[in-house]
């Protein structure tokens, strides 16, 4: 947490300067924050029960709390004072929590109940996710390798891609807002967090000649936004390009001695090139850039081509990660094969880490002759429907989309079908015959014939787990 000396409002991790006095925030004191956090231990609704604070952002704070009834944990986003006072602020913040509420996905925290606080601040309950944030990550190990870089966006723009496909806009991604708890195989995955808000209106910092309430934070706005326009599909783009930056550099693009000189390079800068020891793979180098438009019509027309453009990322950043271990030595191998093992210890008990790999090599010389791994006797594939969310039943396997199924390897066609609520059904074929992923468009032409899924070239490793 960080706070205002000016104004005494605490703020999370991302923030720079206070939005509302430009003043440079510091890193609070464990007792500040004691002392501002009436909140902590106040049962809201009979039912949840508050802990400590997460984050705080320009519009609301966010708690860790237990639903006392099941002693489930729960995160509960609360509006601030200020806001809540205000009959429009409230009743949009809880109309689009229901709206969020409808949205399912498996990178997506869904939303599950709302109400108001004794003082009559409304919040809604999330979905708790262990593991830490996006921004801890970076702060604990700097740039991310490539592979686990492709493999969070990736997540992360099928999630906003159903949140698009819902009508909700994010605009305020952030690494803070991108947890990071484990899988069932104990392996790190996205969770995209506080989607949809909605944007106020009213002033608060002159920016441009303009006055201005920003919502967000200025290191991850969308020139749009600085300059007060309505957010769009291409604000999410543009702020997922900045989130990929950042995992490949360690640092965000944009940055400033004052509040204003970061609002104008946010505008009208261009971001700096990567440096050549991040080793980013030149599809991703320029995917990124292709998001990072000053111009919403420049960027990738939405974040279906995001994910696509991603996937043909991931099959060339494996490749670099090997190259990098290479020209770096003994110590960058050892230190890469600890990372894409994922050694992390998770935050909940019951949820078993996997066995990290050895982090030493004897030599950091690829093998010219590698050994052939074991026959497997059975693929993992992930499959999803575009739009996501349909019902896929698929060798006596029924599960919503998107889900994993575990399939006999081999070369016998396997035949599935596809219900979506907003689509007609659709029969489809699969060959098992590696691990991959399967995206099924399901805006096809009426009576042709089903086609084969599509299965992209790759690895286990590749394609499945980025830690491995």
């Amino acid at each position: 947490m960080k706070l205002c000396t000016a104004c005494n409002t605490l703020y999370g991790p991302d923030f720079t300067f206070c939005p509302r006095d430009e003043t440079p925030l510091v890193p609070a004191p464990k007792e500040t924050m004691a002392l501002y956090d009436p909140m902590r231990g106040l049962l809201l609704d009979g039912r949840y029960r508050l802990a400590t604070a997460m984050g705080s952002g320009t519009l609301g704070d966010v708690y860790a709390a237990t639903f006392e009834s099941l002693e489930k944990p729960v995160a509960i986003k609360i509006l601030h004072s200020e806001y809540s006072r205000k009959p429009e602020w409230a009743e949009n913040f809880l109309m689009l929590a229901r709206r969020q509420a409808t949205v399912e996905h498996r990178h997506l925290a869904s939303v599950s109940d709302f109400g108001h606080t004794p003082d009559g601040r409304p919040f809604f309950v999330m979905d708790w996710h262990s593991g830490g944030h996006l921004g801890e990550l970076l702060h604990s190990t700097g740039p991310l390798p490539a592979q686990a870089t492709v493999t969070f966006g990736l997540q992360i723009a099928m999630a906003l891609e159903a949140a698009h496909q819902a009508g909700l806009i994010h605009q305020n991604l952030k690494p803070s807002n991108v947890r990071l708890p484990p899988d069932e195989r104990g392996n790190r995955m996205a969770v995209v967090t506080d989607l949809g808000l909605f944007t106020p209106s009213g002033t608060g910092v002159t920016c441009f000649g303009r006055d201005l309430l920003l919502y967000g934070t200025p290191q991850f706005m969308a020139p749009e936004q600085v300059r007060g326009q309505p957010p769009t599909a291409a604000t999410d783009v543009y702020q997922l390009g900045l989130l990929l930056y950042t995992m490949v550099a360690g640092t965000p693009p944009f940055s400033g001695e004052s509040f204003h000189e970061l609002l104008s390079a946010q505008v009208q800068s261009e971001p700096p090139p990567f440096q050549a020891s991040l080793h980013c793979p030149p599809e991703l180098d320029r995917l990124i850039r292709s998001m990072l438009q000053k111009d919403p019509a420049r960027r990738p027309a939405n974040m279906r081509v995001v994910r696509l453009r991603l996937l043909d990322a991931l099959n060339t950043s494996r490749r670099w990660v090997i190259r990098g271990a290479i020209i770096l030595g003994a110590a960058a191998v050892a230190f890469t094969v600890w990372w894409l093992a994922g050694n992390s210890r998770p935050s909940q008990p019951g949820i078993r880490n996997r066995n990290p790999r050895p982090t030493t090599l004897t030599n950091p010389v690829l093998q010219s002759q590698p050994v052939p791994a074991p026959a497997e006797t059975s693929v993992r594939i992930f499959i999803d429907s575009v739009p996501s969310g349909g019902q896929i039943s698929l060798s006596g396997q029924v599960r919503q989309a998107p889900a994993w199924f575990d399939l006999p390897r081999g070369l016998t066609p396997l035949t599935g079908r596809v219900k979506h609520p907003l689509r007609p059904e659709l029969d489809f074929t699969l060959i098992p015959k590696q691990t991959g992923q399967v995206f099924i468009h399901l805006d096809h032409q009426p009576g042709v014939a089903p086609m084969q899924a599509y299965v992209p070239k790759g690895t286990e490793p590749e394609l499945m787990d980025p830690f491995h």
